[in-house]
């Protein structure tokens, strides 16, 4: 059940973020989707009870959004695949990590420098520069990466293409940083911008906050 409350408190959350879903999903039913919202809050007790209990609202409505974001999203990618025949774990997902191992390859086009990263978890007859599916994601990530300002790129190139260290990379393109710590930053956000342009984060597993009891009865420890 999911009280008055919530429901009066979260209704507009619910219905802004349903829209932005189903305008992204346009296979997908609308309300469909704020059903599966509200499922969430009715599945996540635990979760409500401590984040409406948080000092500040912004956070408490940050992580809210959040979490609704990731059902919907982890709704419509099962509804998208369901409707047009073909499993939803076929989806790949280009984590950070992904990108960032081929992204000295990509950018200077010696894949060399892949084939050493992976000589011991790839097992193939070809080199990579000549898979069809390294040179797919290859292209994907270039694509990715010419979205970027021209500063972006720069951060980028720099700091995950040629791997210089945060020091090396403020001097050398973080003029307007304070620290080497807030130019790696500005980098960081930089890669996240291309995870955004191919296709964002695969939804995270997204289970109610537990208590777990461990040793004695009084120890108790949250876990997600």
């Amino acid at each position: 059940m999911i009280g008055s409350e919530i429901y009066d408190s979260y209704y507009h959350m619910v219905k802004r973020i349903s829209s932005e879903y189903a305008f992204k999903f346009k296979m997908v039913d609308r309300q469909d989707i704020s059903q599966e919202l509200w499922l969430w809050f009715a599945s996540h007790p635990n979760k409500i009870t401590e984040w409406t209990n948080l000092d500040s609202q912004k956070d408490s409505d940050k992580l809210f959004a959040k979490s609704l974001r990731n059902a919907a999203l982890d709704y419509c990618i099962k509804e998208k695949a369901a409707k047009e025949g073909y499993s939803h774990l076929d989806n790949f997902w280009y984590t950070k990590d992904f990108i960032k191992l081929l992204i000295p390859a990509v950018l200077s086009s010696d894949w060399s420098k892949l084939n050493n990263a992976l000589s011991n978890s790839v097992k193939s007859n070809k080199s990579l520069a000549e898979s069809g599916d390294w040179m797919a994601f290859a292209a994907d990530i270039k694509s990715a990466f010419d979205q970027l300002t021209e500063q972006e790129q720069n951060l980028v190139f720099l700091f995950y293409g040629q791997e210089v260290d945060g020091q090396e990379l403020h001097s050398t393109a973080g003029e307007d940083k304070p620290t080497a710590r807030a130019t790696m930053m500005q980098a960081n956000r930089a890669l996240n911008k291309m995870v955004k342009h191919l296709g964002g984060n695969m939804p995270f597993n997204d289970e109610d906050i537990k208590e777990q009891v461990t040793g004695d009865s009084n120890d108790l420890h949250t876990v997600s």
